[in-house]
């Protein structure tokens, strides 16, 4: 429990900022489109408390090629990261 009520939008934004510092210490690199995804997937945490690949389904993804061009984007690492950001983001 925080002694301070923090909007769970921006722990997320600070999580995710740290698991972002966390990826790049363990030599894990991003393209700018997988960042972009990423953002997306973050903001749909943030709303929804997960992401689920159902997720892709709705905006922004679908507008961006859904859970194909997510695939394409990320390849097998696609659902191992959703689960992984989840437990980072929203645990």
């Amino acid at each position: 429990q925080d002694d301070e009520l923090v909007p769970f939008h921006d722990q997320v934004e600070a999580r995710f900022a740290a698991w972002l510092s966390g990826q790049e210490q363990a030599g894990v690199t991003f393209t700018e489109v997988q960042l972009k995804w990423l953002g997306w997937m973050k903001a749909n945490i943030a709303s929804e408390l997960g992401i689920e690949p159902e997720s892709f389904e709705y905006t922004p993804f679908v507008e961006h090629g859904g859970i194909g061009r997510a695939v394409e984007v990320f390849g097998a690492r696609l659902i191992p990261l959703m689960d992984e950001l989840t437990t980072a983001l929203a645990a």
